[in-house]
């Protein structure tokens, strides 16, 4: 580019910079677009930095936009080198100006399209001494080359800026806007030219952590009016955060006041990531140092310490001082002192290469091995330059050897002292060593060492030893097994290890071992117990029976359970359930085939696999032999234990070969048979399937019940006879299913129990009720029903307590009605917990008296207040005259315990007169009232007088 016309460049300089009404541009006619590099249309009308072909005409008048279109856009495609047009342009404030703009193609392709048009547009209103020539002239000449001399020197301008990674930038403070070069938008990563920003647009281009302290330094440099550098990180729009410097100075306007800042921000990320590698690399080698277990030092020629590692003040405890040049030496052992000395000498007047071990001097007092070595570093004419060497901490090493010998003479020792017979052979097959052990276990001469493998082990028996020692000798190879060694009766336990020539035999009696490995896989097949085959025999032998089985020769499983097994271990303790047990085992032998398989898959839980089945008749016949030989009580320790299994049938279909599928049919029904009754077999039918399945959907249903409101409590009035008043409410939980409608307790309640969802709703039931019966007479209490499983799965305490302080009601008020379970389980927790809860004043009902495992026992040990007798007692009584043994029984009981009684289930006026005869205080029933709502209830409380 021509350097010769400074004279022309400074006019047009000034001209462009300076003045007013000329504007440098250039054109790139494919793309449609024109940049504005300098100048101002008129005062205060600042040129649009980039704009398109169409928005430059846009501002023509519309009898010359075409003109200026076609001549912008170079239509001919084969334009002059240069043109000039004249038009009319709107200005500010709306009016017309006249203007000319001069062009010069610099640029075009291989067929001759223009590429690139760099010229100037001239405001003739503003420039009127300028003439408006044709472009041939002197003056559009000259002004056209100064224009591409100007054009190419802001292009080199703005490449050094591209490859500097800088950018220009001036912030206009009273418009509160930021003009950025193309280079900046490039740097910060925005798409397009040079562009207009406003704060908004910085502050999101500022990280958020800088943004406070760069914009203090910019107010402060406009405050002041002097310049300012600053640092700090911007965020491009693809996420990516970048460093930046920028120098901003001010500009003073004609009042004195800065009016703009002007600048130049520098991308210096890259300068940054060097300097982070340069310190992780400095870290790195700081570290290496520091951290290596080998000191590093140097020495010059004359061996005089220059550098040593850190580790070594540590290791010694000197000062840097105090080692170099030469005071390392105080720290050798007086014993390995000359002769280091002597060899480190001797090297550097050789230059060879160091390798010495001694003793140093430690910061603890003690002395440590070391081992040094050191080579020399030469210049091109062999002196030598430098010594490098590292220091390395042996004392293990030495530590180790010595300890290598002492293990040498220790493991005579132990070889002798060995329960094991060790003998070593050499690679000759002779005996080097036995210990005294391999002649006693063995039985050979006292003197065994000489003789080889031939003579040693010559009998038949020890063909398989002799066998292993040679081919070990052969190919060097190891061994281990087993064998039986008929001299001394033993089983032993051969290993064998060939190393640098010598084979080491180790013998060790195992006779013990292989009896207990016989009784491992005895207990891995049977139960110890009661000799029945466990779970993982049982399945195994009818995977095999189902996979052969054939038409009448079909496979049964019978799913056993007592009946009152836990009962008895409560009551009666482990060991009386352990015999229990076993006479159980002994009577179902006494009804199976020798083919059948009786297996122990649980605490109670039996199987019987019957083979060669024709139908269910066959595993009915045994079924009912079972039932039948189980109806006589267990005798244990002279106690009468009861004596009842329930049943579970499943027959397998030709073709099945499904093990766990006919076990969870047999499973299914036994459930159902304990369910149903008890004491009683149940053979498995589809049925039984279906029902598994709704009761899995009534689960799912269950679960977000209570959350969709759909529970609602029902009352039952709890009547005294004497006074025929309502002393008290039982609460009966209802489920109001949205498509199948009310379903009672006895449907969802096992479920809720199965699952655990009990717990949430129990608290549910208790809270509602508590605060239902806040609004009662205070002499009517509110009954509850507590599951067992409540007491399992959290503090019952705890619950019952949140509810009384919620409805603010007295503990006295409450009546928590529990089964017989609750006490029969003897779960001492459980039990504290009751007794706790009527300390505080909760009235203990027990609930469904007389229908399960019932015993005066309990009723004596734990103390209840009330007893609740099943209605399937009162419900006989259908006539005047009819009586009910047991019921009354119960009556005397509970009188001679001076406890209570509330009547269950009277319906009739029959019913109610017999309850009455015979001495109950409360009772409740249809007679009285059925289940009524909340609502239904107050009204009955404000009028009842009697039923």
């Amino acid at each position: 580019m021509s350097r010769t016309v400074p004279d022309d460049v400074t006019t047009l300089g000034a001209l462009v910079l300076g003045g007013r009404g000329v504007v440098l541009w250039d054109l790139d006619p494919v793309a449609g677009r024109i940049r504005h590099y300098h100048g101002q249309a008129r005062e205060g009308v600042d040129c649009p930095p980039a704009e398109t072909v169409e928005q430059v005409c846009a501002r023509v008048h519309p009898d010359d936009r075409a003109r200026v279109g076609a001549a912008l856009r170079c239509d001919d495609g084969q334009a002059a080198p240069e043109f000039e047009i004249g038009y009319r342009a709107r200005d500010a404030a709306g009016g017309w100006i006249r203007q000319v703009a001069r062009g010069r193609v610099v640029v075009r392709d291989a067929a001759g399209r223009p590429l690139r048009v760099v010229g100037i547009t001239i405001d003739l209103d503003l420039v009127p001494d300028l003439p408006a020539t044709p472009c041939g002239g002197g003056d559009s000449e000259r002004l056209a080359a100064l224009a591409l001399e100007l054009a190419q020197r802001t292009e080199e301008l703005a490449s050094a800026h591209r490859l500097a990674r800088v950018g220009a930038w001036r912030w206009d403070l009273a418009r509160r806007r930021i003009w950025l070069s193309v280079e900046t938008t490039w740097l910060l990563g925005l798409e397009g030219g040079a562009a207009e920003i406003d704060y908004d647009q910085m502050r999101r281009a500022i990280h958020p952590d800088d943004y406070d302290a760069a914009m203090a330094t910019f107010r402060e440099a406009a405050r002041s009016g002097t310049a300012a550098t600053l640092e700090y990180r911007v965020i491009l729009p693809d996420g990516a955060v970048h460093d930046v410097l920028t120098h901003a100075e001010p500009v003073v306007g004609a009042d004195g006041t800065v009016s703009q800042l002007r600048g130049t921000t520098q991308d210096i990320t890259p300068y940054r990531r060097i300097e982070a590698a340069l310190r992780e690399s400095e870290d790195h080698y700081r570290h290496m140092v520091e951290l290596h277990p080998q000191i590093p030092w140097t020495a010059g020629p004359d061996g005089a310490i220059l550098e040593v590692g850190p580790q070594w003040f540590a290791l010694t405890g000197m000062s840097r001082d105090e080692t170099m040049p030469f005071g390392w030496v105080s720290a050798l052992h007086p014993d390995d002192r000359d002769p280091t000395l002597a060899a480190w000498r001797r090297n550097i007047e050789s230059g060879a290469p160091i390798d010495v071990e001694y003793r140093l001097r430690l910061s603890g007092g003690g002395y440590g091995w070391m081992r040094a070595r050191a080579a020399a570093r030469r210049s091109e004419d062999g002196r030598i330059l430098r010594w490098y060497g590292t220091l390395e901490d042996i004392t293990d090493r030495h530590a180790a050897e010595e300890a290598r010998k002492a293990s040498e003479a220790l493991a005579l020792r132990v070889l002798e002292a060995s329960g094991d017979a060790v003998i070593v052979f050499d690679a000759a097959g002779r005996a080097r060593f036995a210990n005294a052990r391999a002649m006693t276990m063995l039985g050979l001469p006292d003197d065994a060492v000489g003789c080889n493998v031939a003579s040693l082990f010559a009998e038949a028996h020890c063909r398989e030893l002799r066998m292993a020692v040679s081919r070990a000798m052969r190919d060097g190879a190891g061994g281990h097994f087993e064998l039986f060694w008929p001299p001394t009766d033993l089983w032993l336990e051969a290993s064998l290890f060939a190393d640098g020539g010598d084979i080491s035999l180790f013998l060790r009696d195992i006779s013990e071992k292989r009896l207990a490995q016989q009784q491992l896989r005895y207990a891995a097949s049977f139960d110890f117990m009661t000799g029945a085959a466990n779970r993982g025999t049982l399945f195994s032998r009818l995977s095999a029976q189902l996979e052969r089985q054939d038409a009448g020769d079909l496979t049964a499983l019978l799913c056993l359970d007592l009946d009152y097994f836990k009962e008895i271990n409560d009551q009666h303790g482990h060991p009386a359930g352990d015999a229990v047990l076993r006479q159980f085992v002994s009577r179902l032998r006494l009804c199976l085939r020798s083919q059948d398989l009786l297996a122990r898959c649980g605490g109670d839980e039996f199987v019987v696999m019957q083979t060669g089945v024709g139908g269910p008749a066959d595993a009915i016949a045994l079924a009912e032999r079972i039932l039948a030989i189980m109806r006589a009580p267990f005798d244990v320790d002279g106690i009468s234990l009861p004596s009842s299994v329930s049943v579970g049938i499943a027959v397998s279909s030709l073709g099945m070969t499904d093990a766990d599928a006919l076990y969870n049919q047999a499973d299914r029904a036994l459930y159902v048979a304990k369910s149903k009754a008890r004491g009683s077999y149940r053979l498995f039918h589809p049925d039984m399937q279906r029902a598994d399945e709704a009761g899995r959907r009534l689960r799912a249903e269950l679960s977000g019940a209570l959350t969709r409101g759909e529970f609602a409590l029902a009352f039952q009035p709890i009547v005294q006879l004497a006074s025929q008043r309502i002393v008290g409410v039982e609460a009966l939980l209802r489920w109001h299913h949205p498509e199948r409608g009310l379903i009672l307790p006895a449907e969802f309640i096992p479920v809720a129990e199965e699952s655990g969802q009990i717990a949430s709703l129990g608290a549910w039931v208790l809270g509602t009720a508590c605060k239902a019966a806040r609004h009662w007479p205070e002499d009517v209490k509110i009954s509850v029903n507590v599951s067992p499983r409540q007491f399992e799965l959290g503090d019952i305490r705890l619950v019952v307590g949140e509810a009384l302080a919620a409805a603010g009601l007295p503990a006295s008020r409450l009546k928590l009605e529990v089964t017989e379970s609750v006490l029969l389980s003897q779960n001492a927790s459980s039990i504290h917990v009751l007794q706790d809860l009527r300390e505080q004043g909760v009235i203990l009902v027990l609930d469904d008296f007389g229908t399960g495992y019932s015993s005066l026992s309990y009723l004596d040990t734990f103390k209840v207040d009330i007893v609740k007798v099943d209605k399937s007692f009162i419900s006989r009584i259908r006539a005047p005259g009819d009586r009910q043994p047991i019921f009354e029984a119960i009556m005397g009981m509970t009188a001679a315990l001076n406890l209570p009684v509330t009547a269950e289930g009277v319906e009739t006026r029959v019913q109610l007169d017999y309850v009455t005869r015979l001495g109950c205080e409360w009772a409740q029933g249809y007679y009285f009232a059925r289940p009524v709502s909340e609502y239904e209830l107050r009204r009955r409380l404000q009028g009842f007088s009697r039923a």
